[in-house]
C-alpha cells in the first residue's frame, strides 16, 4: 500500500511537470487515516523528492482521539523536517465550528515552536493543594480574551505573540513559574496565606 501511495504521488507530480507545471508550483499530499502509515508513506516520499509536502491525518476522528492522533502524527514528521502545509481533519461535535481544526492546526506548530500564532498561557494541572477553582477559571478568562484581542494587538504590537503568560494556582510551582513568564499570577493553593503575587519581566510586581 506504501509503495503504491508514493509511485501515484510521484508519477502524477512528474506528469504535471510533464504538461508545463512548474515544479515550485506542486504539492503532494497522500490521504491516510492511520498514524503510522502517514509517518512511513511521509519518510519514503520525503527520501525520493524535494517537491512540496502537505501533512494530513485524513478522517482523524472526533474529539480527543481525533485531536491526538492529528498532533502525534503530525509532529512527528514535522519535527523531523518533514512537511511544508498541514490540515487538521477532525469530526466535528454536534453544533461544533468547523475553526476547532484550524484552532489545533495552529497549537501543534507553537507547541514545537515553529510558528506563534497567540500569547501562551501556562497554567497549573489539577491536584489536591489546588481546590479552589479559581485559577482554572481566570485562566480560561485569560486564554480567552487573548485570542479575541489578537486580530489588534497583532498589528499594534508586533511579536505580542511570543508573550508567555502564567496564572499558577499554590505556591508549590507558581512564583517560579511566574517568574519563568512576561506576566505572571500565583494565587494561594489550599490552605496557604490568602495572597496572589504578580510577577511582570521575573520581578514581583
Amino acid at each position: 500500500m506504501y509503495e503504491a501511495l508514493i509511485t501515484s504521488a510521484l508519477d502524477s507530480a512528474r506528469r504535471a511537470e510533464e504538461m508545463g507545471m512548474r515544479r515550485n508550483q506542486i504539492i503532494l499530499s497522500c490521504k491516510v487515516s492511520g498514524v503510522q502509515d502517514l509517518i512511513s508513506v511521509y519518510r519514503e516520499l520525503a527520501k525520493r523528492s524535494d517537491y512540496a509536502l502537505h501533512l494530513g491525518l485524513t478522517e482523524a476522528g472526533m474529539g480527543t482521539k481525533g485531536t491526538v492522533a492529528s498532533a502525534t502524527a503530525l509532529s512527528i514528521l514535522l519535527q523531523e523536517g518533514i512537511g511544508d502545509t498541514i490540515r487538521v481533519s477532525l469530526t466535528p461535535q454536534p453544533g461544533e465550528a468547523r475553526t476547532q481544526e484550524v484552532v489545533i492546526a495552529s497549537e501543534i506548530l507553537q507547541a514545537l515552536g515553529l510558528r506563534n500564532f497567540v500569547p501562551s498561557v501556562t497554567a497549573c494541572p489539577g491536584c489536591g493543594r489546588t481546590t479552589s477553582t479559581t485559577f482554572q477559571e481566570l485562566a480560561k478568562q485569560i486564554d480567552d480574551f487573548l485570542r479575541a484581542q489578537m486580530p489588534v494587538w497583532r498589528e499594534q504590537y508586533p511579536g505580542v505573540e511570543g508573550l508567555k503568560v502564567a496564572v499558577m494556582g499554590c505556591i508549590v510551582n507558581g512564583p517560579g513559574e511566574s517568574k519563568h513568564a512576561d506576566i505572571g499570577i500565583s494565587l494561594p493553593g489550599s490552605g496557604e496565606a490568602p495572597a496572589a503575587p504578580v510577577f511582570i519581566d521575573g520581578e514581583k510586581d
